[in-house]
């Protein structure tokens, strides 16, 4: 893997999920590296007459999912399945980092007793922590490499999108919302990140 975290995460916060999400790609085929029998991938990335499954939201985000043949995994592929998934990660923190900016621009024009909601002291509190564990988040990317650590780094991710999806009200859940980016990301981790994995980190 040859690409930083923090180029992945620069790219998936300027480019989107997909842009992202090609860039964090190791050079080995997907189809040979996903843990599982579809890999989620950029649809640019799709060889010709490969199978592949689709879903709407992943649509909207350039993003479809490859048959896989599915073998026994090797001690070297779960090392450099492991590594993917920091740098997926990373770009799952890049696409968080955007909505989030989203959030607080939607944020700045909403009004609660003639004031913008960004000023309210819950609300800043609440985007706060959200940094704050952004900032965590990507000091464990960058420090841990056990299969087990880098899942808690995604389920955690799954979580901070959902909190930072809910900020944006009933918007949040429509299809054309830029959370739809949030959703998408889990689901495309959910094809490359083994959630239990065997052992612990040292």
């Amino acid at each position: 893997m040859t690409t930083s975290l923090l180029e992945c995460e620069r790219t998936a916060r300027s480019a989107g999920l997909a842009a992202g999400l090609a860039r964090a790609l190791p050079a080995t085929p997907a189809d040979r590296l996903a843990p599982g029998r579809y890999a989620a991938v950029p649809a640019a990335a799709v060889p010709e007459g490969a199978e592949v499954r689709t879903h709407s939201l992943a649509d909207r985000e350039d993003i479809v999912f490859l048959a896989c043949p599915g073998r026994p995994r090797e001690e070297r592929d779960a090392l450099e399945l492991a590594d993917f998934g920091r740098h997926l990660a990373a770009v799952r923190l890049g696409v968080l980092r955007a909505v989030l900016d989203h959030v607080v621009e939607h944020l700045s024009h909403r009004t609660s007793g003639d004031e913008p909601l960004i000023r309210k002291q819950l609300v800043v509190g609440a985007i706060g922590d959200v940094m704050a564990a952004v900032e965590r988040l990507r000091a464990q990317v960058r420090s841990q490499r056990h299969p087990a650590a880098v899942a808690d780094v995604h389920r955690e991710l799954d979580e901070l999108g959902w909190r930072v999806a809910q900020h944006l009200g009933a918007s949040g859940f429509l299809a054309t919302s830029p959370a739809r980016s949030l959703y998408v990301s889990a689901l495309v981790a959910g094809t490359w990140v083994d959630r239990e994995p065997e052992g612990e980190p040292a």
